[in-house]
């Protein structure tokens, strides 16, 4: 009965691991189609969005959360992460903070492009700050 119970957790955590995947993996596309005619609601630097989520991240969701941000700031890295999104992160501070910025497989070619150091203007969809702030379905403006 006890290795049943441990089989059972186990195979419903792979199931909801698998079902994040696969529910996940064209979140930016989708987000990016919904958001690509809209106007950003605010234009904000990359090092200001991240000061505003670290004095205090209540207000900075309530300024910032679920709305069409364009975001400027210098590259920090250009990566893929665990799930093998594409990401690029924008300075937000001198040492641990950042705008991470998710985009769509079909950006692959154009975050090739890219280089540490280079300033570019980012808009996405800002989904709060979980350790870094996160914008999803970026296109490079």
């Amino acid at each position: 009965m006890k290795n049943y119970f441990k089989h059972s957790i186990t195979l419903l955590t792979f199931l909801s691991f698998l079902i994040m995947i696969i529910g996940s993996s064209d979140d930016n596309a989708t987000i990016e189609n919904e958001i690509s005619d809209q106007m950003p609601s605010i234009e904000v630097s990359a090092k200001k969005l991240y000061s505003d989520y670290d004095a205090n991240g209540v207000s900075a969701d309530m300024k910032y959360k679920g709305k069409v941000l364009s975001v400027t700031g210098k590259i920090n890295n250009i990566d893929k992460d665990f799930m093998d999104e594409i990401y690029v992160s924008l300075k937000g501070d001198e040492y641990f903070g950042d705008i991470q910025c998710y985009f769509a497989e079909s950006h692959i070619q154009e975050a090739a492009n890219l280089s540490k150091g280079q300033t570019i203007t980012v808009k996405g969809i800002c989904d709060g700050q979980m350790m870094n702030v996160i914008l999803k379905g970026c296109i490079i403006e």
